[in-house]
């Protein structure tokens, strides 16, 4: 199968971006581990500044690299009704994060929200955390969430379209999501297909939108072995942000503290 570079974080889909991940939790365990390894932060894939910027206004001093303009238009309009000190305390760098040179070193790097699901090609994740250890103070801690591969799930779901429906916080309209993907689980690949519908009140088409992508997804055992080839130790494990359970058969997500070798 063809791998496409998607367009899921441009245009209508940047704005969804904020819609679909209303409400998670997952922002309260953000802060807490900033103020266990803060304050100078860096996160990956910043986005929508969805986690940034409550992390600037918990008085964190984040800078947050991203490659989509959409998503850092929509950033720095959020930013925009901040107040001066909290914008002051985020900084956006439009770059990959696979390459990018900051000339700068922080207490605290993040990898959330299964950013890393991006880096399919070969190398990509090993040249990532090559840079994250480049940026890391000696004394610095390394953040990586991301969901577990649910197997039966995705077996479940192989190549079969799902249909969920979101309101339009601002306008009252209705979002309908067509979602399917299909998986290559030999090669550790899915291949996204996402369409978007706007309607008014009325059921009029407003707007429609649709992507394809490319993205992979990890084990733990895999991502131990990374994380020691390219110079890590791993501090603490977790199968939550927010509780320190470990990593176990009921967990859905994994989340790796790691200190980079001296």
């Amino acid at each position: 199968m063809a791998h496409a570079e998607g367009n899921q974080y441009a245009g209508f889909f940047a704005e969804f971006y904020d819609i679909i991940h209303a409400g998670l939790g997952d922002v309260d365990g953000w802060i807490e581990f900033g103020h266990r390894f803060g304050p100078d932060i860096l996160e990956l894939g910043v986005g929508t500044g969805r986690i940034a910027i409550p992390l600037a206004l918990a008085g964190f001093n984040v800078t947050g690299v991203d490659n989509s303009d959409d998503m850092i238009k929509r950033c720095q309009m959020k930013l925009s009704y901040e107040d001066e000190h909290t914008r002051g305390r985020i900084s956006i760098v439009k770059d990959d994060i696979t390459c990018f040179d900051l000339n700068k070193q922080f207490d605290l790097i993040i990898a959330p929200c299964n950013v890393i699901c991006h880096l399919w090609q070969p190398g990509k994740l090993h040249d990532t955390l090559s840079c994250v250890k480049e940026h890391l103070k000696s004394s610095g801690t390394f953040i990586l969430e991301n969901s577990l591969p649910d197997i039966p799930y995705m077996v479940r779901t192989n190549d079969i379209v799902q249909v969920f429906e979101f309101e339009h916080p601002l306008t009252g309209n209705t979002i309908v999501s067509r979602y399917k993907t299909r998986y290559d689980f030999l090669n550790q690949l899915k291949y996204d297909w996402i369409e978007l519908e706007e309607y008014d009140d009325t059921g009029a088409l407003l707007r429609d939108a649709l992507c394809e992508d490319t993205m992979t997804y990890f084990f733990p055992r895999e991502l131990r072995l990374m994380l020691d080839a390219c110079g890590f130790f791993i501090l603490e494990e977790r199968g939550s942000l927010l509780e320190a359970s470990p990593i176990g058969p009921e967990s859905t997500e994994m989340v790796f503290v790691c200190r980079k070798v001296l």
